[in-house]
């Protein structure tokens, strides 16, 4: 059953765009998008982004909200609404609503430093072919989560590959080695090689050989240091655990992951545009548009509010319409 919440909000829409107020709705959303990006660049022309895609239905999107974020502020600075009318691919909408992004800075004279995405290859390819001078970056969390898939390959298999492909020693080693890889990144220094060499350093850690361990672990710290992971004493499992590292994609692509970079806030802004358009509703373009706008002046309503606040309350009705209404009639 359809909640009585979601028919009021359809009324709010309606009025909005047969009294004029969706032009007005659009107006401040730009208002909104342009404050955050001066409070970005803080006095400079450079600014780092954090890039997300949300498919307006379950599959095959009408439309897609390609999602920029400033990495200082998680303010929303643009957000890209991509329609099946511009491809009628919904895969190929987040590098299509990526350019259109840049487009936008672009005519606001801002260069876009430092790019941190979930791991999309096409805006990989994009950023290096099309944007030499800006850093790529992808997602910590995704980062951790393929480490952690490929160890996982090395921790259990048949009594045939044992020693060739796994190894009994390492059954307990992926969600540790997940954490070390979250450590690693902490503590590179935004550097990819020293990040290389800490994680690489796993090995040799399991091994019960700490000399390059950092100095505040508590394996160098605590006199009474026990190890609580099973120690690596073959050199078949020391080689296969070695073999993985070096062959993993955070490993080769180390420079992509170094300045330890995370999305989680555009996840969260995701969440808001839930509350705006479900994605079990298929709206119009027009509809569509103007519950991502409200979305827009919500989120950077409330992060002017709580600067600090890692979540944000979803208040529909009586914070952002209340208000919005109420000053645009006031116009």
């Amino acid at each position: 059953m359809i909640s009585i919440r979601y028919h009021l909000k359809k009324i709010f829409i309606i009025i909005f765009y047969y009294n004029g107020l969706f032009w007005r709705c659009l107006q401040v959303c730009n208002e909104s998008c342009d404050n955050a990006i001066a409070a970005e660049k803080d006095g400079t022309d450079k600014l780092s982004i954090l890039t997300d895609a949300r498919h307006g239905w379950r599959k095959n999107s009408r439309q897609t909200d390609v999602v920029c974020l400033g990495s200082k502020t998680k303010k929303v600075l643009h957000i890209e609404v991509v329609t099946t009318d511009n491809d009628p691919v919904a895969q190929r909408h987040e590098k299509l609503g990526t350019q259109k992004i840049y487009a936008k800075l672009d005519s606001a004279g801002v260069n876009v430093a430092m790019h941190c995405h979930d791991n999309n290859a096409s805006i990989t390819k994009f950023v290096r072919e099309s944007r030499p001078e800006t850093v790529n970056q992808i997602d910590n969390w995704h980062a951790s989560k393929s480490f952690e898939k490929k160890i996982l390959d090395i921790t259990k298999g048949t009594r045939k590959t044992h020693g060739l492909l796994w190894h009994v020693q390492l059954e307990d080693k992926a969600t540790s080695l997940r954490t070390h890889l979250n450590y690693s990144l902490r503590d590179c220094n935004n550097d990819a090689e020293n990040f290389r060499a800490r994680l690489l350093n796993a090995v040799e850690h399991y091994k019960n050989n700490h000399t390059l361990c950092s100095p505040q672990s508590r394996c160098k710290t605590d006199p009474n240091y026990e190890p609580s992971k099973i120690t690596i004493t073959t050199p078949e499992a020391e080689t296969i655990l070695r073999k993985a590292i070096l062959t993993s994609n955070v490993y080769k692509n180390a420079e992509h992951y170094a300045y330890n970079m995370s999305t989680a806030h555009v996840e969260s802004f995701n969440n808001l545009l839930n509350v705006y358009h479900d994605k079990r509703i298929g709206f119009g373009h027009t509809a569509y548009k103007i519950r991502t706008n409200l979305a827009i002046i919500d989120w950077n309503a409330q992060r002017d509010s709580n600067e600090e606040s890692r979540s944000i309350k979803h208040l529909f009705h009586r914070v952002v319409l209340a208000k919005f209404v109420k000053n645009s009639l006031e116009v």
